[in-house]
């Protein structure tokens, strides 16, 4: 029996609805993120995405971490491949092994929908998206989840980082840490005797 069929046939509460749902919402955001910087990465790649740098430098520094990206992802779709295979039994999924299959493997996570272009006629188990939170109580698959986010966020942050050396997008938490130190700076010029000695 699959881990999604012993859920089901176990009592589920409310409360452990609640909690598949926290770490699907937390799974799919981390997805969202990575997705999105990876796809600003590609742009620049492609030209298509403008930077601060000189383009030719922008390339160079995303492509050295084409190997770092090809071994994280490898393992994410290892991942999502295993909790894709008990919500939507029976439906045809893109191989884990081949290059790039994280990203629509990702998709499919993040929709509960498995596009048309990859459906096959005896993809019936399908499960609605609605019904997640219930298939996905139980240790193994909330722990599947957890794994899931938690090798998002670590590729989120190589490219993002990759993304920010190259010039294609801006450390916002470098600009909040530098408007920190400007508010601060106005505070203690406004309120103390730094800012009275003038007046």
């Amino acid at each position: 029996m699959s881990a999604a069929a012993t859920s089901m046939a176990a009592p589920i509460s409310p409360q452990d609805v609640a909690k598949a749902q926290a770490h699907l919402r937390r799974m799919r955001s981390s997805l969202s993120s990575w997705l999105k910087y990876r796809a600003m990465n590609d742009q620049v790649v492609a030209g298509a995405r403008a930077t601060t740098k000189p383009r030719a430098i922008a390339m160079q520094v995303i492509q050295r971490q084409a190997a770092q990206r090809a071994v994280t992802e490898r393992n994410l779709a290892d991942q999502l491949h295993t909790l894709l295979s008990e919500v939507m039994p029976n439906t045809s999924l893109p191989d884990p092994a081949q290059p790039g299959a994280a990203v629509p493997l990702a998709q499919i996570a993040i929709t509960g929908r498995v596009p048309s272009a990859m459906s096959s006629p005896e993809a019936t188990g399908a499960a609605e998206a609605w019904l997640w939170p219930a298939i996905i109580v139980g240790g193994l698959l909330l722990a599947v989840t957890t794994a899931v986010r938690s090798m998002a966020d670590v590729a989120a942050t190589q490219e993002q980082y990759a993304c920010v050396q190259a010039g294609g997008c801006t450390d916002y938490s470098l600009w909040l840490k530098a408007a920190g130190v400007v508010v601060l700076g106005w505070f203690l010029w406004t309120q103390t005797r730094l800012g009275r000695k003038g007046g």
